[in-house]
């Protein structure tokens, strides 16, 4: 863990941005050629929001801070 680790708490509106953020990823990747890559990104992209959608309110979530 670096010096620019910090915990952000997993609110209803941050769930809510996180989901959103992988369903635009999954509807790039649904763009793509069908293929095993894109299938394999596509289940762990699933995955990642069902993992997100069952944490508890609260759930520290490891973020880092961005270079200045």
């Amino acid at each position: 863990m670096s010096e620019n680790t910090f915990y952000k708490p997993l609110t209803p509106k941050f769930r809510d941005e996180i989901i959103s953020t992988i369903d635009k990823n999954i509807t790039e990747l649904n763009t793509c050629q069908n293929n095993a890559f894109v299938n394999m990104q596509i289940t762990g992209q699933v995955a990642l929001k069902n993992l997100f959608r069952n944490l508890p309110d609260g759930y520290p979530i490891p973020m880092e801070r961005k270079a200045r």
